[in-house]
Protein backbone atom coordinates (compact mmCIF):
# COMPACT_ATOMS: atom_id res chain seq x y z
CA UNK A 1 0.00 0.00 0.00
CA UNK A 2 2.80 2.40 0.95
CA UNK A 3 5.75 1.68 -1.35
CA UNK A 4 9.50 1.93 -0.78
CA UNK A 5 10.57 4.92 -2.86
CA UNK A 6 14.13 5.75 -3.89
CA UNK A 7 14.80 9.32 -5.05
CA UNK A 8 18.06 9.94 -6.87
CA UNK A 9 18.66 13.65 -6.45
CA UNK A 10 16.95 15.23 -3.43
CA UNK A 11 17.58 18.76 -4.65
CA UNK A 12 15.23 21.68 -5.25
CA UNK A 13 12.45 19.34 -6.39
CA UNK A 14 13.49 15.99 -4.95
CA UNK A 15 13.92 17.20 -1.37
CA UNK A 16 10.35 18.49 -0.83
CA UNK A 17 9.09 15.51 -2.85
CA UNK A 18 10.81 13.16 -0.40
CA UNK A 19 9.17 14.91 2.54
CA UNK A 20 5.75 14.82 0.83
CA UNK A 21 6.05 11.07 0.18
CA UNK A 22 7.12 10.45 3.76
CA UNK A 23 3.93 12.21 4.85
CA UNK A 24 2.04 9.72 2.69
CA UNK A 25 3.55 6.91 4.79
CA UNK A 26 5.99 5.84 2.08
CA UNK A 27 9.40 4.51 3.07
CA UNK A 28 11.84 6.92 1.41
CA UNK A 29 15.51 6.58 0.54
CA UNK A 30 17.02 9.70 -1.02
CA UNK A 31 20.41 10.81 -2.24
CA UNK A 32 21.72 14.33 -1.86
CA UNK A 33 24.96 16.16 -2.53
CA UNK A 34 24.84 18.10 0.75
CA UNK A 35 25.53 16.89 4.28
CA UNK A 36 23.00 19.38 5.65
CA UNK A 37 20.17 17.92 3.58
CA UNK A 38 21.24 14.40 4.46
CA UNK A 39 20.88 15.29 8.14
CA UNK A 40 17.47 16.89 7.53
CA UNK A 41 16.22 13.83 5.66
CA UNK A 42 17.48 11.51 8.38
CA UNK A 43 15.90 13.66 11.09
CA UNK A 44 12.55 13.32 9.26
CA UNK A 45 12.74 9.54 9.42
CA UNK A 46 14.07 8.92 5.92
CA UNK A 47 17.08 6.96 4.72
CA UNK A 48 19.64 9.21 3.08
CA UNK A 49 23.06 8.99 1.48
CA UNK A 50 25.52 11.47 0.03
CA UNK A 51 25.93 10.95 -3.72
CA UNK A 52 28.18 13.35 -5.62
CA UNK A 53 28.18 13.82 -9.37
CA UNK A 54 31.59 15.39 -9.87
CA UNK A 55 33.53 14.47 -12.98
CA UNK A 56 35.82 12.14 -11.05
CA UNK A 57 33.01 10.23 -9.32
CA UNK A 58 32.28 6.82 -10.89
CA UNK A 59 29.37 5.72 -8.61
CA UNK A 60 30.89 2.23 -8.51
CA UNK A 61 30.27 1.97 -4.78
CA UNK A 62 26.69 3.18 -4.94
CA UNK A 63 23.83 0.69 -4.85
CA UNK A 64 20.11 1.36 -5.04
CA UNK A 65 18.38 -0.30 -2.06
CA UNK A 66 17.09 -3.74 -3.03
CA UNK A 67 13.71 -2.97 -1.41
CA UNK A 68 13.01 -0.22 -3.96
CA UNK A 69 9.57 -0.41 -5.54
CA UNK A 70 9.49 3.09 -7.04
CA UNK A 71 12.61 4.72 -8.51
CA UNK A 72 12.50 8.48 -9.12
CA UNK A 73 15.40 10.14 -10.93
CA UNK A 74 15.45 13.90 -10.51
CA UNK A 75 18.97 14.87 -11.52
CA UNK A 76 19.00 17.41 -14.36
CA UNK A 77 21.60 17.78 -17.12
CA UNK A 78 22.57 21.06 -15.45
CA UNK A 79 24.71 18.99 -13.12
CA UNK A 80 27.00 19.48 -16.14
CA UNK A 81 28.28 22.43 -14.12
CA UNK A 82 30.11 19.78 -12.11
CA UNK A 83 30.75 17.42 -14.98
CA UNK A 84 30.24 17.06 -18.71
CA UNK A 85 26.98 16.05 -20.38
CA UNK A 86 28.68 12.78 -21.31
CA UNK A 87 29.31 12.22 -17.61
CA UNK A 88 25.62 12.90 -16.97
CA UNK A 89 24.65 10.19 -19.46
CA UNK A 90 27.12 7.81 -17.84
CA UNK A 91 25.57 8.46 -14.42
CA UNK A 92 22.06 7.76 -15.71
CA UNK A 93 23.25 4.61 -17.47
CA UNK A 94 24.91 3.37 -14.27
CA UNK A 95 21.71 3.95 -12.29
CA UNK A 96 19.51 2.25 -14.88
CA UNK A 97 21.86 -0.71 -15.16
CA UNK A 98 21.15 -1.48 -11.50
CA UNK A 99 17.43 -1.93 -12.05
CA UNK A 100 17.87 -5.52 -13.21
CA UNK A 101 18.77 -6.48 -9.64
CA UNK A 102 15.75 -4.78 -8.07
CA UNK A 103 13.19 -7.57 -7.92
CA UNK A 104 10.60 -5.38 -6.15
CA UNK A 105 10.82 -2.53 -8.68
CA UNK A 106 7.54 -1.61 -10.36
CA UNK A 107 7.82 2.00 -11.56
CA UNK A 108 10.57 4.33 -12.79
CA UNK A 109 9.94 8.08 -13.00
CA UNK A 110 12.32 10.48 -14.71
CA UNK A 111 11.94 14.26 -14.62
CA UNK A 112 12.79 15.43 -18.11
CA UNK A 113 12.00 18.86 -19.57
CA UNK A 114 9.68 20.39 -22.13
CA UNK A 115 12.84 21.86 -23.64
CA UNK A 116 13.25 18.61 -25.61
CA UNK A 117 10.56 19.90 -27.98
CA UNK A 118 13.19 22.34 -29.24
CA UNK A 119 12.01 24.15 -32.35
CA UNK A 120 8.66 22.36 -32.60
CA UNK A 121 5.76 24.78 -33.13
CA UNK A 122 2.07 24.84 -32.34
CA UNK A 123 0.35 23.08 -29.45
CA UNK A 124 2.94 20.67 -28.11
CA UNK A 125 1.47 17.36 -26.96
CA UNK A 126 3.19 14.15 -25.95
CA UNK A 127 2.70 12.99 -29.55
CA UNK A 128 4.59 15.95 -31.01
CA UNK A 129 7.91 14.99 -32.57
CA UNK A 130 10.70 16.44 -30.45
CA UNK A 131 13.30 18.66 -32.11
CA UNK A 132 16.09 19.14 -29.54
CA UNK A 133 18.62 21.78 -30.58
CA UNK A 134 21.14 22.40 -27.80
CA UNK A 135 23.51 19.75 -26.47
CA UNK A 136 21.61 19.71 -23.19
CA UNK A 137 18.29 19.16 -24.98
CA UNK A 138 19.83 16.38 -27.07
CA UNK A 139 21.21 14.63 -23.99
CA UNK A 140 17.80 14.83 -22.30
CA UNK A 141 16.28 13.21 -25.39
CA UNK A 142 18.93 10.45 -25.33
CA UNK A 143 18.22 9.76 -21.66
CA UNK A 144 14.49 9.57 -22.42
CA UNK A 145 15.32 6.86 -24.96
CA UNK A 146 17.34 4.96 -22.35
CA UNK A 147 14.29 5.03 -20.10
CA UNK A 148 11.98 3.84 -22.86
CA UNK A 149 14.11 0.71 -23.22
CA UNK A 150 13.07 -0.22 -19.68
CA UNK A 151 9.35 0.03 -20.42
CA UNK A 152 9.06 -3.69 -21.21
CA UNK A 153 10.11 -4.57 -17.67
CA UNK A 154 8.69 -1.71 -15.58
CA UNK A 155 6.12 1.05 -15.80
CA UNK A 156 8.20 3.99 -17.05
CA UNK A 157 7.05 7.59 -16.65
CA UNK A 158 8.87 10.37 -18.48
CA UNK A 159 7.71 13.65 -16.98
CA UNK A 160 8.44 16.62 -19.22
CA UNK A 161 8.38 19.53 -16.81
CA UNK A 162 7.84 23.15 -17.79
CA UNK A 163 10.02 25.88 -16.33
CA UNK A 164 10.03 25.29 -12.59
CA UNK A 165 8.81 28.01 -10.25
CA UNK A 166 8.45 27.94 -6.48
CA UNK A 167 10.42 28.59 -3.30
CA UNK A 168 13.67 30.32 -4.22
CA UNK A 169 12.69 30.58 -7.90
CA UNK A 170 10.82 33.84 -8.40
CA UNK A 171 10.11 34.39 -12.13
CA UNK A 172 10.37 38.17 -11.69
CA UNK A 173 14.12 37.57 -11.36
CA UNK A 174 14.42 35.68 -14.66
CA UNK A 175 14.75 38.89 -16.72
CA UNK A 176 15.85 41.25 -13.97
CA UNK A 177 17.28 44.54 -15.32
CA UNK A 178 16.82 43.35 -18.92
CA UNK A 179 15.55 45.62 -21.71
CA UNK A 180 14.48 45.14 -25.33
CA UNK A 181 14.28 41.37 -25.09
CA UNK A 182 13.23 39.72 -28.38
CA UNK A 183 10.17 37.49 -28.43
CA UNK A 184 7.63 39.30 -26.31
CA UNK A 185 4.88 37.28 -28.00
CA UNK A 186 6.41 33.91 -27.02
CA UNK A 187 4.17 32.08 -24.55
CA UNK A 188 5.57 30.90 -21.23
CA UNK A 189 5.47 27.24 -20.23
CA UNK A 190 5.89 27.28 -16.47
CA UNK A 191 4.78 25.03 -13.63
CA UNK A 192 4.79 25.41 -9.86
CA UNK A 193 6.76 23.01 -7.68
CA UNK A 194 3.67 22.06 -5.67
CA UNK A 195 1.78 20.90 -8.77
CA UNK A 196 4.72 18.74 -9.90
CA UNK A 197 4.93 17.09 -6.48
CA UNK A 198 1.18 16.45 -6.32
CA UNK A 199 1.15 14.86 -9.79
CA UNK A 200 4.11 12.62 -8.95
CA UNK A 201 2.29 11.50 -5.79
CA UNK A 202 -0.75 10.58 -7.88
CA UNK A 203 1.35 8.58 -10.33
CA UNK A 204 3.09 6.71 -7.52
CA UNK A 205 0.07 5.95 -5.37
CA UNK A 206 -2.36 5.04 -8.17
CA UNK A 207 -2.49 2.63 -11.09
CA UNK A 208 -1.43 5.26 -13.62
CA UNK A 209 -0.67 4.10 -17.19
CA UNK A 210 2.99 4.48 -18.06
CA UNK A 211 4.11 6.93 -20.72
CA UNK A 212 5.24 10.48 -21.38
CA UNK A 213 3.45 13.28 -19.54
CA UNK A 214 3.77 17.03 -20.03
CA UNK A 215 3.54 18.90 -16.74
CA UNK A 216 2.95 22.59 -17.33
CA UNK A 217 0.40 25.06 -16.00
CA UNK A 218 -2.94 25.52 -17.80
CA UNK A 219 -2.29 29.11 -18.87
CA UNK A 220 0.46 30.40 -21.12
CA UNK A 221 0.62 34.21 -21.08
CA UNK A 222 3.02 35.94 -23.46
CA UNK A 223 6.44 36.75 -22.04
CA UNK A 224 5.91 40.41 -22.83
CA UNK A 225 2.87 40.41 -20.56
CA UNK A 226 3.86 37.95 -17.86
CA UNK A 227 7.34 39.13 -16.87
CA UNK A 228 6.59 42.89 -16.72
CA UNK A 229 3.44 42.16 -14.68
CA UNK A 230 5.31 39.83 -12.36
CA UNK A 231 8.05 42.42 -11.85
CA UNK A 232 5.48 45.13 -11.20
CA UNK A 233 3.75 42.95 -8.60
CA UNK A 234 7.10 42.50 -6.87
CA UNK A 235 7.94 46.21 -6.94
CA UNK A 236 10.82 45.68 -9.35
CA UNK A 237 11.79 47.48 -12.54
CA UNK A 238 9.83 46.00 -15.42
CA UNK A 239 11.75 44.34 -18.25
CA UNK A 240 10.83 45.42 -21.78
CA UNK A 241 10.25 43.15 -24.74
CA UNK A 242 10.28 43.48 -28.52
CA UNK A 243 7.18 41.91 -30.05
CA UNK A 244 7.45 40.01 -33.30
CA UNK A 245 5.27 37.48 -35.14
CA UNK A 246 6.35 34.06 -33.90
CA UNK A 247 3.71 31.34 -34.46
CA UNK A 248 1.72 30.03 -31.52
CA UNK A 249 3.67 27.58 -29.37
CA UNK A 250 2.78 26.19 -25.97
CA UNK A 251 2.89 22.92 -24.05
CA UNK A 252 -0.42 21.12 -23.51
CA UNK A 253 -1.09 19.46 -20.15
CA UNK A 254 -4.40 17.88 -21.21
CA UNK A 255 -3.09 14.29 -21.08
CA UNK A 256 -1.87 14.39 -17.48
CA UNK A 257 -5.11 16.03 -16.33
CA UNK A 258 -7.25 13.50 -18.17
CA UNK A 259 -5.30 10.41 -17.06
CA UNK A 260 -4.76 11.38 -13.42
CA UNK A 261 -7.86 13.51 -12.86
CA UNK A 262 -5.61 16.22 -11.43
CA UNK A 263 -6.68 19.86 -11.15
CA UNK A 264 -3.76 22.27 -10.95
CA UNK A 265 -3.44 24.21 -7.71
CA UNK A 266 -1.73 27.00 -9.66
CA UNK A 267 -3.15 26.95 -13.20
CA UNK A 268 -2.14 30.51 -14.15
CA UNK A 269 1.48 31.72 -13.83
CA UNK A 270 0.20 35.29 -13.41
CA UNK A 271 -1.09 34.21 -10.00
CA UNK A 272 1.76 31.99 -8.81
CA UNK A 273 2.65 32.69 -5.16
CA UNK A 274 5.88 34.56 -4.53
CA UNK A 275 9.03 32.53 -5.01
CA UNK A 276 11.14 34.74 -2.76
Amino acid sequence: MFPFVTIIGAGWLGFPLAKALKEEQCTVFATTTKEEKKDQLSASGMLAEILLFDQNVTLEGFEIPKETEILIITIPPSLGKKGTLEHYKAILSHILNQTGHLIQLKKILFTSSTSVYGNAKGILTEETEIQPQTNQEKVSAEVENLLKQKSQDYAVYILRLGGLVGPGREPANFFKDKKDIPGGEIQVNLVHQKDVIEIIKRIILNDTPQGIYNISADKHPARGIFYPQRSKDKGMDEPTFIWRNEPERYVSNEKVKKITGYTFVYPDPLFFPSGN
